[in-house]
Parts: C-alpha cells; sequence; structure tokens
C-alpha cells in the first residue's frame, strides 16, 4: 500500500485529491497537513511514502526547499504540485530535493501515475511542464547579468547597482546592452519583461 500525505493545499482541494487517491486500491491517503509546522509532525507520526506538497503559496514553497521533511524521512518522495511554473524554476526544485512536479490542472489519472512512479524510485515532470521548459530553451544570461537585471527590475538605478555589484557604471551599462541583446529586446524595460516570462531571472 503507498502511503500519501497531503501538503499545503486549501481544505476542499485536498479533500478533492484525497478522494481521488483513495479510490486506487494500492494508495492510501495517511495524513493531511495545512502547513510548515504541522507537516514534519504528521510526517513522521505517519511515515508516508509520498509527499504531494501544492507550492503556489510562500509556505509551500519554503517546505520543499529547506528540505527538512527529507533530512527527517529520506525515504520520502515530494512530489510538488503547482498552477504553473518557469523553465528556471522546475530546474531549481528538480535539482534541490523534488522527485516529482505536476500541474494542479493535470488530470485525475496523472497525480495518480506520478505516485506510483515515485514509489518506484522514478522521477516524474508533468509532461506540459516538460514541453513548456524545451520551448523556452536554456538561459542565455550569465549569472552576473542575471544579477544585474534583476536588480534593474526593482527599478535600482545605474550607478547604485555598480556600487552594490562592486562595479563600474560603464560594466554595468555594458552588461545591460548584453542582456538586452541576448533576449532580443528592443529597450531594458522589454529585456526584464522577456527574461521574466522566460523564467530567466
Amino acid at each position: 500500500m503507498i502511503r500519501v500525505l497531503l501538503v499545503e493545499h486549501t481544505r476542499l482541494v485536498r479533500g478533492a485529491f484525497a478522494a481521488l487517491l483513495s479510490r486506487e486500491d494500492d494508495i492510501e491517503v495517511v495524513a493531511q497537513a495545512d502547513g510548515d509546522g504541522d507537516v514534519l509532525t504528521r510526517a513522521v507520526a505517519c511515515r508516508p511514502d509520498v509527499a504531494v506538497i501544492g507550492v503556489d503559496s510562500r509556505e509551500g514553497e519554503e517546505i520543499a526547499v529547506r528540505g527538512e521533511l527529507q533530512a527527517r524521512l529520506p525515504e520520502c518522495r515530494m512530489l510538488l504540485m503547482m498552477a504553473s511554473t518557469t523553465p528556471e524554476r522546475l530546474r531549481r526544485l528538480l535539482d534541490l530535493r523534488a522527485a516529482g512536479v505536476i500541474s494542479t490542472n493535470a488530470p485525475p489519472d496523472r497525480l495518480v501515475h506520478g505516485v506510483r512512479k515515485l514509489v518506484r524510485g522514478q522521477r516524474f515532470v508533468d509532461p506540459e511542464f516538460a514541453l513548456a521548459a524545451l520551448d523556452a530553451g536554456a538561459n542565455p544570461l550569465t549569472p552576473r547579468e542575471v544579477e544585474v537585471l534583476r536588480l534593474t527590475a526593482d527599478g535600482t538605478p545605474t550607478r547604485e547597482i555598480a556600487e552594490r555589484l562592486c562595479l563600474s557604471a560603464a560594466t554595468v551599462r555594458n552588461h545591460l546592452s548584453a542582456i538586452t541583446r541576448k533576449t532580443g529586446g528592443r529597450s531594458r524595460i522589454d529585456a526584464v519583461r522577456i527574461a521574466t516570462e522566460s523564467g530567466w531571472v
């Protein structure tokens, strides 16, 4: 029997997921948890095979990223559920501790399939997210250009960006020119929009 813990979804959504999973002969929803403090306690008590964690809220993503659940229960596999994602966020979550990622809009049988794949020791990425990541392509920006663009997106003036990153103002302007060229933007503002929509910043 596959033991599942549902984490950080609204009560209505958790109830729907619990009913869906419980219809399967080989799956049992052993607990449901609301938030961070509740998760570890319930997980240690019920020792699930899979934790299905909603990460659209900040708290849900922190649970996934901090890794406390994996540290306490290394045998528990995490299936992260979100409404949408970017290629960069997807890679970051998978590079950390997530065994799988699925869309909240996925058909019911896909959630069941994902849970079963994780229990078999495999990874699972929702096909919609995987296709979006492939279509977006790799981030063309260097780590330094990403730093410059993030500060630019926050409205930080060029001179202040230079001071924060220990660069000259001319170097920052050069980075911004390179960023605009690499993203295909018409301006800095356009470059910020393109990079944000592509998940590069």
